[in-house]
């Protein structure tokens, strides 16, 4: 049994230092590898997803009942179904940005892929960002990877039109370890995205994961293993098309390399913590600030490892092995 006590240390310690910050900096630091002109798109997109997010925070935690996502939602329908910038772009300064960057004149090229993504995200966040969010089935958590992540890296950019399609089974990969990563973060909040049917496969109940007694149930432990040995591998492997390409540009091999090398971090800690993600979130930020302060003193060194690690990610899918067991660079 988990003592409460610590419990509710590691509760407030994970708080303090797992903020969006350094999620945000964790996730885009291979981005310091490239100028400030090829970041800066990179950067925008990132922020839409983060100030939306935020927003719809707003109306589910700080403001419970709020109004301010549907009103968001409302204003990009308008400017959706249009192609004109409405008013509401002046009230809404994400959604002037998306009419600037691609569908006033001077946007260059077609975006039609990045903004029907981009509505894609926007639609999958008025269905799952809602409070006592519970999933039923297997196949129920997997649209909701490809239509939340699976739609962002839709929109991401540089990115050939052929290799759209294997980004968004990266994404849905993305994802999956996010979830991972959070399952403290989300119970804390009442929420737990392991299916209502895998639950009841291994015998484990939504309260005891939402309560963390579910440390004292072997069925846990099975749940874990399966999760890390059957599902996520299943996920990766419909993603290989994107490590094969030969399409790729600097910016994805990198972004390929770093996150994977973020998820075998996180199976990492998860692992030494023996599964709890209580214990977790404490011990994997520590880590991630480690991390981020050993690569960012040798920027060199990181895009070196980038790049190898790229290498060796795409020799290994090649060769019919799984890159994302690739070693760490």
């Amino acid at each position: 049994m988990i003592n409460r006590s610590v419990q509710s240390g590691a509760s407030s310690e994970y708080r303090a230092i797992s903020d969006d910050t350094l999620k945000d900096k964790d996730n885009g630091l291979w981005l310091t590898c490239f100028s400030a002109e090829i970041q800066g798109p990179w950067l925008r997109r990132f922020s839409w997803l983060r100030r939306l997010d935020r927003l719809a925070e707003q109306d589910q935690l700080i403001c419970p009942g709020g109004r301010q996502f549907p009103a968001f939602h409302q204003a990009w329908q308008q400017v959706w179904q249009t192609g004109h910038r409405t008013p509401a772009c002046d009230q809404w300064g994400i959604l002037d940005e998306i009419y600037q960057c691609w569908l006033s004149p001077e946007a260059k090229g077609d975006h039609t892929v990045e903004l029907q993504g981009w509505n894609r995200y926007v639609e999958a966040m008025v269905d799952y960002h809602q409070p006592a969010l519970r999933l039923t089935t297997l196949d129920d958590y997997d649209t909701m990877l490809d239509r939340l992540a699976g739609s962002c890296f839709q929109f991401l950019p540089e990115l050939h039109p052929h290799d759209r399609p294997m980004a968004r089974y990266f994404g849905m990969v993305d994802q999956g370890y996010n979830n991972l990563r959070d399952l403290h973060e989300d119970a804390c909040q009442g929420i737990c995205y392991f299916p209502q049917a895998l639950l009841q496969r291994f015998q484990v109940t939504l309260g005891e994961i939402l309560d963390f007694t579910c440390f004292d149930n072997p069925g846990y432990y099975r749940l874990m293993e399966y999760w890390l040995i059957d599902y996520l591998p299943r996920l990766q492997h419909r993603a290989l098309g994107l490590v094969m390409s030969d399409r790729l540009p600097r910016t994805w091999q990198y972004l390929l390399a770093w996150f994977i090398h973020r998820y075998q971090r996180i199976e990492r800690v998860m692992a030494a913590c023996g599964y709890n993600f209580v214990q977790f979130a404490s011990v994997y930020w520590e880590t991630v600030q480690q991390d981020l302060l050993r690569v960012t003193n040798d920027l060199a060194g990181l895009e070196c490892g980038l790049s190898q690690q790229y290498d060796r990610m795409r020799s290994f899918a090649l060769a019919g092995q799984s890159p994302f067991a690739a070693p760490l660079f």
